[in-house]
């Protein structure tokens, strides 16, 4: 038994602990995603401040996508949405608000995101939906600031 764990469990050990090892060392950025998947971690924005920028429509389903300004900016000079970025869904099937999914910039990171689900009245969802379903969902557009909506909001004109 002795023979066989120097053969092959000690080559493993050592693979697995370089491994880790490595993966704690990335450079910051490099690593795990930040993003935030926990409940109560967004607020709920103050709506009268973001603009509208787009609306998407498939069925019976109609989706306003709302932005601070100062994101929109961002975006349409090709930088960074800075922290305090709100992006807000408002969700209605067939013509009734149904629920309102938020997306918000907690840090200064490319990946410092945060995601909620909120009631018509504004209270934390906590029933079907889940923030780490959002942030798994909205990693496939990393290089579009996390954002399925990036070429309406990068193109819109008031």
């Amino acid at each position: 038994m002795d023979k066989k764990f120097r053969k092959y469990g000690l080559p493993a050990l050592v693979l697995l602990t370089t491994t880790l090892a490595g993966y704690l060392l990335l450079p910051e950025g490099s690593g795990p995603v930040p993003a935030l998947a926990q409940v109560g971690t967004v607020s709920f924005p103050d709506l009268d401040k973001l603009v509208h920028y787009t609306t998407v429509r498939r069925g019976v389903t109609r989706e306003h996508m709302l932005i601070n300004q100062t994101a929109l900016d961002a975006i349409q000079a090709g930088r960074p949405v800075p922290a305090g970025t709100s992006v807000v869904l408002v969700d209605h099937q067939s013509d009734v608000l149904a629920r309102y999914l938020i997306a918000q910039k907690n840090g200064d990171g490319p990946d410092d995101w945060a995601y909620q689900a909120f009631n018509t009245d504004r209270s934390i969802k906590t029933d079907d939906e889940s923030p780490a379903r959002c942030f798994s969902c909205h990693q496939t557009r990393r290089d579009r600031q996390f954002m399925f909506t990036f070429s309406d909001a990068r193109s819109f004109k008031p």
